[in-house]
């Protein structure tokens, strides 16, 4: 027989003989306390989450509406479909961590740096057609103006941008036992592309699993560790982004939270870092929203990062920030 258990040697499945002869334990990162508060805060809600150990790449929890147990992994085939790994959404606003990081860490902006946010830039536009006055990147980040960010992506360019987004995993399939699909980020064709792709759109689709290592790059200093599954797996650690940038948007997205868009994802004595997600989509001829956060916390000395998506649930701020909020706050406690 082959015996799976979690981080923390607690047994979670025992399956038959491998190939006629007993095989050799399993151990997971899945955490099966993690993975049952953050299901359970997670709810009923059509979509994914992913909680992730930002040091270590570790999988601590998987939670899909799809009511698969990521506990049966082994050998098995990933049915019914499996949304935090599996699902490709748009990431609308979401995305903008990477839009900062590659504006920050090329030098191309800083947190004071000027732009503009009317309500429509080169076809770009902000949502509901809201409009700013001059606005320092930072706040730009905060209320999460589209307009502004669009700006940011020329001063980028199609391939830095493309090449950060690739950094953070986008491109590449996710090396993992359990099947995980491939999120995109094609190299924008031209200006329209590319000033919408900053902003998660146009052609971008990305997984709740890459969101969250997106986060927990950022959380970890702007290391990437490649997501593991099982533990003795080596992981994959590459610097994508300097020290210094990484600790500047941890600040700015601290500020998201507790002052933009983000203010549904506050814990109380907690500091959460992130970023919300309204991506706009085409159902039948209507528009429709799916509702993102991206998060980690506490921001100063990040345990968990935690990517949650609502499916055509409306906006990030309203929807998936209070989703994360529940799953940090039951989870936290529980952070190994």
């Amino acid at each position: 027989q082959l015996q799976v258990v979690d981080s923390r040697d607690r047994p979670l499945r025992t399956v038959g003989l491998v190939h006629g002869r007993p095989g050799k334990d399993v151990t997971t990162t899945l955490d099966i306390d993690i993975q049952r508060a953050a299901a359970a805060a997670y709810g009923g809600t059509v979509g994914g989450a992913v909680v992730l150990r930002p040091q270590t790449g570790d999988v601590l929890a998987v939670v899909s509406s799809a009511e698969l147990d990521p506990n049966n992994y082994v050998g098995v085939d990933v049915s019914p479909f499996n949304r935090a790994l599996s699902g490709l959404y748009p990431p609308g606003s979401s995305f903008k961590v990477v839009t900062s990081a590659a504006a920050l860490d090329s030098g191309e902006v800083t947190a004071g740096t000027q732009l503009t946010g009317p309500a429509e830039y080169k076809g770009v536009r902000n949502f509901e057609s809201e409009q700013f006055a001059t606005l320092d990147f930072a706040s730009a980040l905060q209320h999460s103006v589209n307009t502004a960010f669009a700006q940011v992506a020329e001063k980028i360019g199609a391939k830095r941008l493309t090449r950060y987004a690739e950094s953070f995993g986008f491109n590449a399939a996710p090396e993992m036992p359990l099947h995980a699909a491939t999120s995109s980020f094609p190299m924008p064709a031209d200006e329209g592309d590319l000033l919408w792709s900053s902003v998660g759109q146009a052609q971008v689709l990305a997984t709740p699993l890459q969101m969250a290592s997106i986060a927990a790059t950022v959380a970890n200093g702007g290391r990437h560790v490649e997501p593991r599954i099982l533990l003795g797996d080596k992981p994959d650690i590459t610097r994508i982004m300097s020290r210094s940038s990484a600790s500047t948007l941890t600040r700015l997205m601290e500020g998201v939270v507790q002052g933009g868009t983000g203010v549904a994802a506050q814990i109380p004595g907690v500091a959460v870092a992130g970023k919300t997600g309204t991506a706009e989509v085409d159902v039948a001829g209507e528009r429709k929203n799916h509702a993102w956060f991206v998060c980690f916390a506490p921001a100063g000395d990040p345990k968990l990062a935690v990517a949650v998506v609502s499916e055509l649930g409306g906006i990030g701020g309203e929807v998936a920030a209070p989703l994360a909020r529940g799953i940090l706050a039951s989870t936290l406690p529980l952070a190994p």
